[in-house]
């Protein structure tokens, strides 16, 4: 890259006129986009609903957030900008969970990257073109998008009726109403109303807040739809991921719940 160290490298850039951060249309099928203005508004789309990144390299994956570049927005004000995805320069991510794996992609090849956006499971490969002063990753932009619809290759646990997990969703609106997981993932999940559920549309905001044994969980999710199962009427969400810390503790209770299945299989077998 012909950039010094300046912009998403530790320094300021001026920032640039704004331009439309509408996604391309969704895909009906698995597909491949290769051409740089369709693959712009998804990833600027992707970075703005927050959604968590799986990096894979080697035989390791890793957890990270999409980063924004730093600009100077004037009068001594700093800004986040979307110039280095516009101008297709690179992607920027936040250092990765677990730790180790900030150290071990100095050293990686190819680099597998895995996120959602809110119809499909999006997947590029890319390379790694330096860690910044601030410890931000820097790698290569993509030369394409492969878009997999409804997201069939995320991984999603099963959710026992059973299982101690308390579900409270709260509408835009502010009526709340009391729910229970079907299915869940570090990326989304599917819920059930235990009781009367009001009408929620596809792309609506909700504010949950998921208590079990072992700790209590404050997101954001966003409705990618909802079907029926066995008579029952169940809700596709995408979490809204700000943080690190909100994906750690996602990650916990995906893993509580995917330690529970194990226990209750043992002890079935017994």
């Amino acid at each position: 890259m012909a950039e010094s160290d300046g912009g998403i490298f530790g320094f300021f850039k001026k920032k640039g006129p704004e331009v439309s951060s509408t996604p391309a249309a969704s895909a009906v099928r698995e597909s491949r986009l290769d051409v740089v203005s369709q693959m712009v508004p998804l990833l600027i789309a992707v970075h703005e609903a927050k959604a968590q990144v799986e990096v894979s390299f080697g035989n390791a994956s890793f957890f990270s957030l999409f980063e924004w570049e730093l600009l100077d927005g004037g009068d001594g004000k700093v800004v986040q900008g979307k110039t280095h995805l516009e101008e297709a320069r690179c992607l920027l991510l936040a250092p990765m969970e677990p730790p180790i794996g900030n150290l071990k992609i100095r050293s990686a090849g190819e680099i597998r990257l895995e996120f959602a956006s809110r119809t499909h499971l999006l997947v590029c490969v890319t390379t790694l073109l330096q860690i910044t002063p601030a410890r931000r990753i820097c790698l290569a932009f993509p030369k394409s998008l492969q878009q997999k619809p409804e997201r069939r290759a995320v991984v999603r646990i099963l959710v026992d009726r059973t299982l101690n997990v308390v579900l409270t969703v709260v509408r835009p609106s502010g009526i709340a109403f009391e729910a229970k997981f079907r299915t869940i993932s570090a990326k989304g999940a599917a819920f059930y109303g235990t009781g009367a559920i009001p009408k929620i549309a596809d792309g609506s905001e909700l504010e949950m807040t998921i208590a079990y044994p072992e700790g209590t969980v404050e997101v954001e999710a966003v409705v990618l739809g909802s079907y029926s199962k066995d008579g029952e009427q169940l809700f596709r969400i995408q979490f809204s991921v700000p943080d690190q810390q909100v994906a750690r503790a996602i990650g916990a209770l995906a893993s509580f719940v995917q330690r529970s299945n194990l226990q209750r299989r043992t002890s079935l077998l017994r």
